[in-house]
């Protein structure tokens, strides 16, 4: 009797084993199913993969702007129909943010893929800009503010910036209380800035009683000069979001396609480390810096790659490592730094701006 069950016994706990063996199969088989090795050995990011955009970022009033958006800048597939099938392929596949401009001359087919994409509107952050080259005062701006809402097709915009300090001081700050009344009556929910440097910020909040712009969409990515570098260090510390654009070089950069050429060496092997891509790297970089990112594409592959992005961390050393790589050829650089309404430092090689 006692060895039947002790048989017994030993048959259930074989059972038991089995069927935890089967569910960690299961699982692992879920864990893995998104994502596919190409023949070059990287990852890509398929629309059933389990990763999803990475959360937000907590504006200083309090509202979360998506940390993941969509760029549509400066490139022959940011206009016409192609950047409205575009950003429809960005919101069906969980984008939510959408950074567009009076300049880039694309809000009529931006504000029809939102239309037309089935998404409520108060489930996706627009963002745009006013252009200062047409916006030469308050009164021109008031009046900008309402064309770009007829032309996006919608009532209010979740944030508004001024789109570089082209104009000025004191036309600048008209333009910059423009915004304010803009948000005031409901046009607008946040408000910003684009390109400007820490005392063309410090000028619109001393002429405004202190309204310090809640984001500052700036060049940002490990090659950047020191100068945006600390600027970046310097927001982040006065409660003012930054908006990271080029994480990904730039409209002239390319990705390579193959052996993955173009990307810096140090990168390659950090994205093959945690089995992700080049740009999911560099996108991660700017996150974990805790900045927003607007990469750019006509390509449905790189969209959802960039939207993507894993949930793996880069560890302190393979921050500096990546920091410490050569910019790649090509990669987009902008010749701004500390004076403010026009800069010397456009004059400098860009080894001096690089070494600070």
């Amino acid at each position: 009797m006692t060895r039947n069950r002790t048989v017994a016994l030993s048959t259930t706990a074989m059972g038991v084993a089995m069927a935890l063996f089967l569910v960690l199969v299961l699982v692992l088989a879920l864990t893995f199913s998104g994502r596919q090795k190409t023949s070059m050995g990287k990852t890509t990011i398929s629309p059933a993969s389990p990763v999803s955009p990475v959360d937000t970022i907590r504006l200083r009033s309090g509202l979360e702007m998506p940390a993941v958006g969509y760029g549509t800048c400066c490139r022959p597939s940011a206009k016409g129909e192609a950047i409205f099938k575009s950003t429809k392929i960005f919101l069906k596949n969980g984008g939510r943010l959408i950074d567009t401009a009076m300049a880039y001359r694309n809000h009529e087919e931006i504000g029809k893929a939102i239309a037309k994409s089935g998404i409520p509107r108060s489930e996706i952050w627009i963002t745009s800009k006013i252009a200062p080259n047409k916006a030469k005062n308050y009164d021109e701006c008031l009046i900008d503010v309402d064309n770009i809402l007829e032309e996006l097709e919608t009532p209010y915009l979740d944030l508004l910036l001024i789109h570089a300090p082209k104009l000025g001081k004191e036309r600048t700050t008209q333009l910059w209380k423009c915004l304010i009344e803009a948000r005031h009556v409901g046009k607008v929910k946040s408000i910003g800035v684009s390109n400007f440097n820490r005392g063309e910020i410090e000028d619109i909040a001393e002429a405004t009683n202190g309204e310090m712009p809640e984001a500052n969409e700036i060049q940002q990515h490990p090659w950047s000069s020191q100068e945006w570098r600390d600027l970046a260090r310097w927001q982040k510390k006065q409660g003012i979001a930054t908006i990271a654009y080029t994480s990904l070089g730039g409209s002239r950069f390319h990705r390579a396609e193959g052996d993955g050429a173009a990307w810096p060496g140090k990168v390659t092997r950090v994205a093959k480390a945690h089995g992700v891509t080049e740009a999911q790297v560099l996108l991660k970089w700017a996150l974990q810096h805790d900045m927003a990112v607007i990469p750019g594409s006509g390509s449905k592959e790189h969209i959802l790659e960039n939207l993507m992005v894993p949930s793996f961390q880069l560890s302190e050393e393979e921050i500096l490592d990546i920091e410490s790589a050569d910019a790649p050829r090509d990669w987009w650089d902008s010749k701004r730094g500390p004076i403010k309404y026009g800069d010397e430092e456009a004059t400098r090689p860009w080894e001096e701006r690089k070494n600070g």
